[in-house]
């Protein structure tokens, strides 16, 4: 097959799938959806003219051509990117990378990242979005995001917000519902939620004494992100993390229809490897964090 025909799309997703033998995992980690994993392997096998997994439920199995073409894809992408590391490890000027999760990204970095470009013009920042685990080693990325009860080992950080989360929906909602008294009232709505945080809605109900409570319907969502739009479009009451909607909750565009608000020993985390913290740059952006940190706790 000629160079310029190579279904490169193709190649990554059959090789993040093969690798994981999951095409959720492969999509988590290529930052896209199962269904576009699963047309790009499709295609992919199309153009080589032989299947190259077998689907088994949720999990996949490797045919003989695909055992044969998993080895020398992650050989090849595997040289790729320590070559690539090797040249982006030269010296950047200004620039700060960050990969963080979407939700922490969208709802808590973004609304304050305008008062570190006011203080800092000169300093570019890079973001991505991802919820996969960041080998700082291997990648080139300055800072992360991290959810956990204590820093990994080997890593330094600063704790962004405790894991605090409560009900939060359109305050036109509650005139539509006429009240919302007591926890129990839920079970006449629609109940909202992430995907990656199902048994956030359990437990803030256990808190409140309603353990039993069947709500008239949920909805689910990939992240908090779209958890916390679909309740500001009004479809139900989300249950989502506190800092993520404090500014939408004085600006009254959401309210927390109950007071009661249930934690977890978790923390969200800003980490990074020691080796990554020597640049003026990085020290200028660390201080700003803590700041912002500091003022989000207040």
């Amino acid at each position: 097959m000629q160079r310029a025909r190579l279904p490169l799309l193709g190649l990554r997703a059959f090789e993040a799938t093969a690798r994981h033998l999951s095409v959720s995992k492969a999509a988590s980690e290529l930052c896209v959806t199962p269904g576009a994993v699963s047309q790009q392997v499709k295609l992919l096998e199309d153009t080589v003219g032989v299947p190259l997994l077998r689907r088994k439920g949720r999990s996949v199995e490797l045919t003989d051509a695909g055992q044969v073409l998993r080895p020398a894809l992650t050989q090849a992408f595997q040289t790729i990117e320590l070559t690539l590391n090797a040249i982006a490890r030269r010296p950047r000027h200004d620039t700060l990378k960050l990969c963080l999760l979407p939700t922490l990204a969208e709802k808590w970095l973004m609304p304050r990242l305008s008062r570190f470009h006011g203080a800092h013009p000169e300093v570019d920042i890079q973001i991505m979005t991802s919820f996969r685990t960041i080998q700082f080693e291997a990648e080139d990325v300055d800072m992360a995001s991290f959810t956990g009860k204590d820093l990994p080992t080997g890593l330094e950080g600063v704790r962004l917000f405790d894991d605090e989360f409560l009900p939060v929906c359109n305050p036109a909602l509650l005139q539509h519902y006429k009240r919302l008294a007591a926890p129990r009232d839920l079970a006449r709505t629609t109940l909202l939620y992430s995907v990656r945080r199902m048994d956030d809605w359990q437990r803030w109900l256990a808190l409140a004494g309603a353990a039993d409570l069947r709500p008239q319907r949920s909805l689910s969502f990939e992240n908090s992100s779209l958890a916390i739009q679909a309740a500001v479009d009004g479809l139900g009451v989300a249950v989502v993390q506190r800092a993520y909607v404090t500014d939408l909750l004085k600006a009254g565009i959401l309210v927390a229809p109950f007071d009661l608000v249930a934690r977890s020993e978790n923390g969200y985390y800003l980490v990074w490897s020691a080796a990554r913290a020597a640049s003026p740059t990085f020290r200028s952006f660390l201080q700003w964090v803590l700041k912002e940190a500091g003022r989000n706790a207040a």
